[in-house]
């Protein structure tokens, strides 16, 4: 699955992504990694949950990251980003 990343809380290191079906998938960062609003990033399978290698295409970097949810509608953003 590839999407751009749309919104970032830094407070707490959640992410969300719009997805190329147009929903979002939600996933948590583990530490520093660099992750910017606009970012394009792929994973391997749009249902995984947990720990999953996420490769951000715009800064040529690979990491490990904790998806959340996926198929996410954008009113339902700040709960699933803890807001």
């Amino acid at each position: 699955m590839t999407g751009i990343v749309y919104e970032i809380n830094m407070t707490c290191g959640m992410v969300a992504v719009l997805t190329k079906n147009g929903d979002f998938s939600i996933f948590e960062m583990f530490g520093d990694d660099p992750v910017d609003k606009g970012d394009e990033v792929k994973w391997k399978d749009d249902t995984s949950l947990g720990s999953t290698d996420l490769i951000n295409i715009t800064q040529e970097e690979t990491y490990e990251v904790y998806f959340q949810n996926h198929w996410v509608p954008k009113a339902q953003l700040k709960e699933q980003l803890l807001y």
